[in-house]
């Protein structure tokens, strides 16, 4: 694999974030890219592996995430997906596990039309750092076949993120060739931006919930694009937490 390195300068942290990234070459039999974020005794790995057929097309994609506060705790992710006839671009399993000093919150978004959208928030109590995940699927129509995959990830640190977006679609559009996989990032956004990014989601969703319960006998129903399905729709809060000091034998907590 080739790779590079750069520095990002944060406003919120005295430490200097290394960014290492990792892109795959031609002759590999398939195609990884990773990013590895070095922040202090912190450290973030993000992999996004296409699985290749013999065919030649991407059939599989996994994403696998890990964060090492360096200090005992961990937070890791790790995201199956693969192309089904019958449902589109299929989620086989999504895996989450919290060590150590970490917290998490997570929603569910599901108000057809609008893509069906989880967000999995978390912070560390140990290294001042935090992250949000968010996985949106697109549908084709009401019958439920998945055309587009979208995955974002924000490693937070105060009131700035690195933003990574991962997209997975069909590479002709139907499926015959397989799946076409865009990576975008990592850069970095200011939280300011991530929130509002956040907030007109939730717009969008009110909207469509409002919208379906006004129409037919005021209530939600259970049928087609009028359909509502909810597991934990809350306001979404994504806080910087916490703060990296200089003094990396004194972390605190900003609440």
């Amino acid at each position: 694999m080739a790779g590079n390195k750069k520095v990002v300068r944060l406003m919120s942290s005295c430490y200097p974030l290394e960014v290492n990234t990792k892109m795959p070459k031609l002759e590999d039999e398939d195609v990884t890219t990773e990013f590895t974020y070095s922040l202090g005794n912190t450290r973030v790995t993000m992999k996004i592996t296409e699985v290749i057929s013999s065919s030649g097309g991407v059939k599989q994609v996994y994403i696998d995430f890990c964060e090492n506060s360096g200090k005992g705790s961990l937070a890791k992710l790790n995201l199956r997906l693969s192309e089904n006839k019958r449902y589109g671009i299929l989620c086989n399993f999504m895996n989450t596990s919290f060590e150590g000093s970490y917290n998490s919150k997570k929603n569910h978004y599901y108000a057809p039309p609008l893509p069906e959208r989880e967000v999995l928030t978390y912070y560390s109590l140990e290294s001042g750092c935090g992250g949000c995940f968010t996985l949106e699927k697109k549908k084709k129509d009401e019958y439920g076949v998945v055309v587009t995959v979208k995955v974002t990830h924000d490693f937070i640190v105060g009131e700035e993120t690195m933003h990574v977006k991962v997209k997975i679609g069909y590479a002709d559009g139907g499926g015959e060739k397989g799946l076409k996989v865009e990576v975008d990032g990592p850069v970095k956004l200011t939280m300011e931006y991530v929130k509002h990014v956040v907030s007109r989601s939730e717009r969008k969703m009110w909207t469509a919930i409002e919208k379906a319960s006004t129409d037919g006998d005021g209530g939600a129903v259970d049928s087609g694009r009028k359909r509502i399905q909810m597991d934990a729709l809350t306001n979404l809060e994504i806080e910087p937490h916490t703060v990296v000091p200089c003094n990396k034998y004194a972390p605190y907590i900003k609440e």
